[in-house]
């Protein structure tokens, strides 16, 4: 053991021990130093002890019990021997009174500054840099950006891996800033895998997802998040079949919504909820406010600067009231909402184009023209649909082409050849989606 580790163990300077060697038998340390280089002896080993002892020329001492607790009459200078074993007398509650008058004021100060410094040095410590939280927040904004013209599947492996990076981080230590902006991270990651979940049917899993992603909104108070989560929940309380719950955490989501892309979303997820509690007037009234928060100003960095996912353009806004009015059975303005829906996706920057809004875009244009009556028209607006690659086809294209087929077996249709051959089509589709897809039941042996 060195000198400095010496004088570490003892709680003391390393130019105290250092005197203490230069000076030899000559040295009569403090009582309170004595104690502690007692305590020190009488805990080493018996090869220890007995070296000591061979060099002083005495027997070998008996190895004492060390004592901790202050009794009434005994001196406190003996029960600590190191600034760690003095706090803990602190906290023990044992410097009051006569016990208090036997503790070196110097070693008490002292101890307390150490504390301090040790203390202060962990605080600063970081395993996290500001590279690191730069790549982290590439990530999940190349993610959130991709995944809307990338399957899902391989997304959500990517999903996993940065996710786990960054709760890898928070089992650490770094300064609460960084911390925060780590809770932020996990739960933009657990937003994304929860409409993951949504697009590979897994509405419980979905659900777990955006709890976890609002557990992570409040830790770090981050508004658009918030806004975001709610909006995920409502959406999957509506494919639950929870409608009235859905509506009641859209409205609550809006008390977060601090930009206008935020507050737009809300607006539009009410109002098909509100399509399928059979309320044209709400429905109505949600999207005009939806077109009239457009209107306003303010951003956030999720629904703005991420984007993608987080995003809310004014195609997936038409997209969203092309679907209320399908809900309500209005073929004229659904036929209009989706037919913009399909212009503005299929003229925008690939980047951009969600094939999954696109896609159901199509799928509720082709019910407003069955609506209408149009088998043609139906047939053309689905055939780039049941052209997509079986890793394209999420869970909601199977729910609502399963609804156009109720349509297609009406009266109306029913000895249609058109209509027969329509079906046969669809159903085709719907044998191989990206769920039922993505793993075998039972792996070949």
């Amino acid at each position: 053991m060195s000198i400095r580790e010496f004088a570490a163990h003892l709680g003391v300077h390393e130019r105290l021990v250092s005197k203490w060697e230069a000076g030899g038998a000559r040295v009569h340390p403090r009582p309170v130093n004595q104690a502690a280089l007692d305590t020190s002896l009488a805990r080493s080993d018996e090869v220890v002890r007995a070296r000591f002892a061979a060099m002083i020329d005495q027997p070998v001492i008996d190895r004492p019990e060390p004592e901790f607790e202050v009794r009434q009459g005994h001196s406190t200078r003996s029960k600590y021997s190191s600034d760690a074993e003095l706090l803990a007398l602190v906290d023990a509650g044992a410097m009051r009174g006569d016990a208090l008058a036997e503790i070196s004021e110097r070693d008490l100060i002292m101890a307390a500054a150490h504390e301090a410094s040790e203390h202060a040095g962990r605080a600063e410590a970081s395993n996290v840099g500001a590279s690191a939280l730069e790549q982290l927040d590439a990530d999940a904004t190349r993610i959130a950006r991709e995944y809307v013209h990338v399957p899902p599947v391989p997304m959500m492996v990517e999903m996993l891996r940065v996710r786990r990076r960054v709760y890898r981080l928070l089992e650490g230590h770094q300064k609460p800033a960084d911390t925060s902006h780590l809770y932020l991270l996990a739960g933009t990651l657990s937003g994304l895998l929860a409409n993951a979940s949504t697009d590979l049917g897994h509405l419980d899993a979905a659900g777990e997802q955006a709890r976890a992603a609002w557990a992570y909104a409040e830790l770090c108070g981050h508004n658009g998040l918030r806004a975001w989560t709610r909006g995920m929940q409502a959406l999957i309380e509506y494919w639950s079949e929870r409608p009235r719950r859905a509506v009641a955490l859209a409205q609550n989501g809006q008390q977060y919504a601090d930009s206008v892309t935020a507050k737009v979303r809300l607006h539009n997820i009410e109002a098909r909820i509100w399509s399928k509690l059979g309320s044209a007037a709400d429905a109505e009234r949600c999207i005009r406010a939806a077109e009239a928060a457009r209107a306003g100003t303010g951003t956030d960095e999720l629904h703005d600067e991420t984007g993608g996912v987080f995003g809310f353009p004014e195609a997936k806004s038409h997209y969203y009231a092309g679907a209320t009015y399908i809900h309500l059975g209005q073929a004229e303005p659904a036929l209009a909402e989706t037919q913009r829906t399909i212009e503005l996706y299929s003229g925008g920057p690939r980047e951009q184009r969600s094939y999954g809004a696109e896609a159901l875009a199509r799928v509720d244009n082709a019910a407003a023209q069955l609506i209408n009556g149009s088998l043609d028209g139906a047939g053309d607006a689905l055939s780039p649909v049941l052209e997509l690659s079986e890793d394209r086809r999420i869970a909601q294209l199977e729910e609502r082409l399963t609804g156009l087929r109720r349509r297609i077996a009406t009266p109306r249709f029913r000895d249609a050849v058109e209509a027969r051959r329509l079906d046969e089509r669809i159903e085709e589709f719907c044998g191989t989606t990206v769920a039922t897809g993505m793993l075998p039941a039972n792996p070949p042996t």
